[in-house]
């Protein structure tokens, strides 16, 4: 489980390394949920999927079949849509947020991880290579293409060994750190909550 402090906990499907995909399960099975709600600045992801501005309206009744309801966000009293954000706002409706996600709602994609991908990327590199470019130290063996960089960015701090090879295995072992103690955490968390029950 990963916790998101603007949404809460979301369990790891799968983590792809080649291509920096992290696959994430609602445990809520309300991905428009997610969306509506979760906040990735300040952290090292961001959605791997393209986005698209949509709007979430919450309508006090039903719009047209043409339009579909966020079942796991509807209520008896009120019916929560996301339509494309420059289609005007009927008038039953009122605009919760607009804000960019991979796709609108639609009851056939609507299990607990479609949509749910996230990438990485490392803080400061891009900034690093645009402003220094790549270094050459000697070795033994001959010349090794690669520079050594502590990057700060968003609070992150990383040390960065920017040749092919070293900085995967370095991406690698951050990724892993964090995710255990992520899951360090969030057990701390539950096992705090268990005994303030009890």
């Amino acid at each position: 489980m990963i916790h998101f402090p603007t949404y809460g906990p979301l369990a790891v499907k799968s983590i792809s390394y080649d291509t920096r995909k992290l696959s994430l399960l609602d445990p809520k099975s309300c991905v428009h949920e997610v969306f509506l709600n979760l906040n990735l600045s300040g952290t090292p992801f961001q959605y791997y999927y393209l986005l698209k501005n949509f709007t979430y309206l919450n309508c006090s009744t039903r719009l047209s079949p043409s339009f579909d309801e966020v079942s796991c966000l509807s209520g008896s009293r009120h019916h929560v849509y996301t339509v494309e954000s420059s289609l005007p706002i009927p008038d039953s409706c009122r605009a919760l947020k607009t804000i960019p996600i991979p796709f609108p709602y639609s009851p056939y994609l609507a299990d607990n991880s479609f949509g749910l991908g996230l990438t990485w990327s490392l803080p400061g590199r891009e900034d690093f290579e645009e402003k220094v470019g790549s270094c050459v130290f000697q070795s033994k063996a001959g010349p090794e293409t690669g520079c050594i960089n502590i990057a700060l960015d968003k609070g992150f701090s990383i040390v960065h060994v920017l040749s092919g090879e070293t900085g995967s295995m370095i991406l690698n072992i951050l990724l892993c750190i964090f995710v255990v103690a992520t899951m360090i955490s969030i057990q701390i968390c539950n096992s705090k909550k268990v005994d303030e029950q009890t």
